[in-house]
């Protein structure tokens, strides 16, 4: 595990931080304009820094950062300085009984013990949570615009970039019938061989997404992701049977999950963020669960966070057992990053940054600049 000697914590810090967008994404339940987000750093005896970083999702965790804020300062830096870490297994266990919940701000903080101990022992982060397979992974490019042709055009750029996974937004036109016209048109510009996918995030009702998939042509999609309220594991299994594969997204919050929907076959696959389930190790062994059931996963960020979020979803993206359902970093959508070098995605393909750790370091005057005050 590379670990020859306990990690000695000195501070556990929260940084709330506000960034704007390149431009707003639409999404079904909301228009985001600036990014909420945590960073959490880690700092040893020696004056060594570990970074952590996790987004605000009131529809996935109930988290908002001022609450994030507090559970870091009042319980789980307590926790890690409770005494020396001797494993990532150890951190995690500590995060997980220190408060119930809270899991994006768990996520945070064991990202960042993990970065740290990465770096002592000079390896990338993901060779403390596995065996790497891939240097790079499929980036998706999510489309959310505020009318059909937008969205289109947002395709048409996201192709001509290089991209070979696209996500539309979908759920806000008036009709199933508008939806399914989008979808095909989308799947028309970007060929048979691209990955399309669509993202409801909840805004159907049954009726509605019953009236889309039958309507929709067999093969226009690879999946879609959560088109009905994320309680709703009936209308998931009755939708599943109407030939989309299906991703259950805001209706994961936990590994057991994954066995009830699977249990009904209720989707073919799960949308996994480690925000959801409190860090990258327990959103390995959530992957290792669908796997083992015979079905698919999604790694991705919330939008948006920095290329620290995105760095440790990359090293987690390094050991799970496949990526053909692409993987989203969401640093290109935020107007500026919080690191002097962003995480780039190069004509589709974002890159595991090289260790050690995760590779990525916030620039201090950029922190002094965007920390969200009202946090």
């Amino acid at each position: 595990m590379y670990l020859d000697s306990p990690l000695h914590l000195a501070a556990v810090e929260a940084w709330p931080l506000a960034l704007p967008l390149v431009h707003p994404m639409r999404l079904a339940s909301e228009t985001i304009r600036t990014a909420e987000t945590l960073l959490v750093r880690v700092i040893d005896k020696a004056g060594r820094e570990g970074w952590g970083e996790a987004s605000i999702a009131p529809t996935m965790t109930g988290e908002l950062l001022p609450g994030m804020v507090a559970a870091v300062q009042r319980f789980l830096a307590s926790a890690l300085l409770a005494g020396p870490i001797g494993s990532p297994a150890e951190a995690a266990h500590r995060l997980d009984r220190a408060i119930r919940g809270n899991t994006g701000a768990k996520a945070a903080a064991e990202v960042a013990v993990l970065d740290l101990l990465a770096l002592r022992a000079g390896v990338p982060l993901a060779a403390l949570l596995g065996h790497p397979l891939r240097a790079s992974v499929p980036a998706i490019r999510m489309v959310g615009e505020a009318d059909p042709e937008a969205t289109l055009a947002g395709v048409q750029a996201a192709r001509e970039a290089g991209f070979g996974h696209v996500k539309l937004k979908l759920g806000m036109a008036a009709t199933a019938a508008a939806d399914v016209a989008l979808v095909r048109q989308a799947r028309a510009l970007l060929g048979p061989a691209a990955h399309l996918s669509g993202d409801v995030n909840m805004a159907w009702s049954l009726e509605a997404a019953q009236g889309f998939l039958r309507a929709l042509p067999p093969g226009t999609l690879d999946y879609l992701e959560q088109p009905v309220a994320d309680d709703d594991l009936d209308g998931m299994a009755l939708l599943a049977g109407l030939g989309c594969p299906l991703c259950l997204d805001e209706g994961l919050h936990a590994a057991g999950d994954i066995d009830r929907y699977a249990a009904r076959r209720a989707a073919a696959g799960f949308g996994l963020k480690a925000i959801k389930l409190g860090g990258l190790q327990a959103t390995l062994a959530a992957d290792r669960r669908a796997r083992a059931h015979g079905l698919q996963t999604t790694l991705a960020c919330k939008i948006a966070e920095t290329s620290i979020g995105a760095a440790a979803t990359l090293h987690l993206a390094a050991v799970v057992a496949d990526v053909s359902w692409g993987v989203s970093v969401t640093q290109p959508y935020l107007a500026e990053d919080i690191t002097a070098a962003p995480l780039p995605v190069l004509r589709g393909v974002a890159a595991v940054p090289p260790g050690p750790g995760h590779g990525v370091e916030p620039d201090p005057a950029r922190l002094a600049r965007f920390t969200w005050k009202n946090a």
